[in-house]
């Protein structure tokens, strides 16, 4: 594929994109740690929201307790995997929702693995007082958020474009590459 100027300005805005979103993510961190460790819970909306300290040293819902060096690796890997499918998009403009939600998921991925990194365990601080959810953070909302519409871009706009994709390969399994029938 050749690399234009425009399709390398899109590179160098995302990349821009990805830090900013990672330092957004690391300042809610810092201020947590700063002044909700040790501290009572700050209700934002009474019932709803509140803000509460947390060291989650697993993933969501307590699972892999403790097993920090999994973690990193499955995140590295799945950073190297967003990576991957984020240089694979067709340069198309259609693909450049596709392409933010993939930056923000790696922003996401970045912002929790540097904290297990640095500190052993995640940064969470965001509570919904009203449902059993897990305490969560900046970066949590990035993947999730983002891991949603992602899955509603595919099924409902790009879906159309996988299906030709899946009859193409399909008619090339058919025919042989010789021209010749199989029959």
């Amino acid at each position: 594929m050749k690399i234009t100027r425009a399709i390398a300005k899109r590179h160098i805005i995302h990349f821009i994109l990805l830090v900013l979103l990672v330092v957004v993510d690391q300042l809610f961190k810092v201020w947590a740690r700063g002044s909700l460790k040790g501290n009572e819970d700050i209700t934002v909306i009474p019932g709803i929201l509140s803000f509460s300290y947390l060291e989650n040293r697993g993933a969501v819902w307590g699972i892999f307790q403790n097993k920090t060096t999994f973690l990193i690796l499955l995140t590295a890997v799945i950073f190297v995997a967003v990576l991957v499918i984020y240089f694979k998009l067709p340069p198309k403009k259609k693909y450049n929702p596709a392409r933010v939600l993939l930056v923000f998921i790696a922003a996401g991925g970045l912002g929790n693995i540097i904290d297990r990194v640095i500190f052993g365990y995640v940064t969470d601080f965001i509570r919904f007082d009203f449902i059993d959810f897990p305490v969560f953070n900046v970066a949590d909302m990035y993947i999730t958020v983002c891991e949603v519409i992602a899955l509603i871009l595919v099924f409902f706009v790009y879906r159309d474009d996988l299906d030709s994709k899946e009859s193409s390969k399909e008619s090339k399994q058919e025919e042989p590459s010789d021209g010749t029938s199989r029959f």
